[in-house]
């Protein structure tokens, strides 16, 4: 691999902690490539995020945690290793049960 190669990778971990901190929003764009983006997103127990739509359809993934994720007043409780998609438009919001990392597709 040449040096430019390696110099434009970026690495990182998003379970161990490797990565660097996310300071008080708790959320990092991993990639905004296009319009589209990956986001990584952490929330504590207790913690939400109200009501609202995107633009585009969402992938959501669980990689640590549980919480529950409302998408157009159907509930889904949602653990570790466990996605959920809903499309462009859909009003949804989260409740966050335990401590949760998540990655958002959109």
């Amino acid at each position: 691999m040449s040096s430019a190669t390696a110099a434009a990778l970026q690495t990182g971990s998003l379970l161990g902690g490797r990565h660097t901190a996310i300071g008080e929003t708790k959320a990092q764009v991993l990639v905004d490539k296009q319009g589209q983006k990956v986001i990584f997103k952490t929330f504590r127990a207790g913690e939400t995020m109200p009501t609202h739509d995107a633009p585009v359809d969402v992938l959501v993934t669980v990689l640590a945690g549980r919480l529950v994720i409302t998408v157009e007043g159907a509930a889904a409780e949602l653990e570790a290793g466990d996605y959920i998609v809903f499309p462009a438009g859909a009003r949804h919001s989260l409740h966050c049960l335990h401590d949760a990392r998540i990655l958002i597709y959109r």
